[in-house]
């Protein structure tokens, strides 16, 4: 693979393209209305927050969460739906981990209106797992901080509906941390979880075509960011088949991403995770399809959530 811009070419191009806008809406929590306005049956969201620091051996430890969570009152499919889905992410994302080595967590009692509560008590736990795991490190001769930043904000909401986006950007020592960018949209009337079940999953070659068109752009690294050819794309991608995989990934050159899409304000959002397809200074490859682009790719439910039938 050829590298043909620098890292802070790329972290530049990356921040104009993130679904948050940028890194620093990990590393600061960032901004956004908590629920959307003028929409029909809107559901209502209140976000908690824990932030704390230590310092243990020389070595700092951070932790910082803020959540979106359906308000108290909320009932039905939907609301339930959304709360089971968070206490999973917030259980499972309380430490940083390597790849998708989730640390098992035990689980504070939740029930509607003790958002706070249970957020910091899963917060906390992952800060005691977070010491101890400096502490083991330092008896080893080597202790480096540790960071931990993960934020669930409501993104977009239709009648339709609703879009939940999630930045988690972790550091674990070594030469520089983490970031994963995703989102889940959840359909308003039974709270069921949408993803590739958005598609029709028989037309993965056009999907992957219609992915790679979007890729053109975001790997534009010129001020116009006018479209690269397809030898230009393939000179940044790095993808290989997994021979673990029962399936050929690269049947069509280029694998789905492991996130599932998720359907913002202009189209539907792809996301690709640090090095699934490139360098770690190309960032999150990611791009829109727009809703016309991808009506003949859609699966039944996902142009009946659309209304593209």
């Amino acid at each position: 693979m050829k590298h043909k811009l620098s890292f802070w070419a790329a972290a530049m191009m990356v921040a104009a393209t993130w679904s948050f806008q940028s890194c620093e809406y990990f590393k600061k929590g960032g901004g956004g209305s908590d629920s959307t306005a003028a929409v029909v049956d809107t559901l209502q969201f209140t976000t908690v927050s824990y932030s704390d620091t230590v310092v243990v051996l020389d070595a700092t430890i951070t932790q910082v969460m803020k959540v979106a969570y359906p308000v108290a009152e909320a009932k039905g499919a939907l609301a339930d739906s959304l709360r089971a889905f968070l206490v999973e992410e917030v259980v499972a994302n309380s430490v940083p981990y390597y790849d998708q080595e989730k640390v098992p967590q035990a689980v504070s009692e939740y029930q509607p209106g003790q958002e706070q509560a249970f957020l910091s008590a899963q917060a906390g736990e992952g800060m005691t797992r977070m010491v101890g795991e400096v502490r083991s490190m330092a008896e080893e001769g080597f202790a480096a901080g540790y960071e931990n930043e993960y934020t669930i904000r409501m993104s977009v909401q239709t009648p339709d509906y609703l879009t939940l986006e999630i930045g988690h950007y972790t550091y674990m020592g070594g030469a520089h941390g983490g970031f994963g960018s995703e989102g889940v949209t959840f359909r308003k009337s039974d709270g069921r979880k949408m993803g590739w079940n958005l598609f029709d999953l028989s037309k993965k070659q056009q999907i992957i075509a219609l992915i790679r068109e979007q890729l053109k752009t975001y790997f534009a690294f010129d001020e116009n960011k006018k479209p690269i050819s397809d030898e230009e794309l393939q000179e940044q991608l790095q993808v290989w088949d997994d021979p673990d995989t029962p399936e050929n990934e690269l049947e069509y050159g280029l694998p789905l991403p492991t996130t599932a899409p998720y359907v913002t304000r202009d189209g539907i959002a792809f996301v690709y995770q640090q090095y699934e397809i490139a360098a770690y200074a190309c960032g999150l490859p990611s791009g829109i399809l727009s809703f016309e682009s991808v009506r003949d790719v859609l699966s039944d439910e996902g142009k009946n959530l659309l209304g593209l039938e």
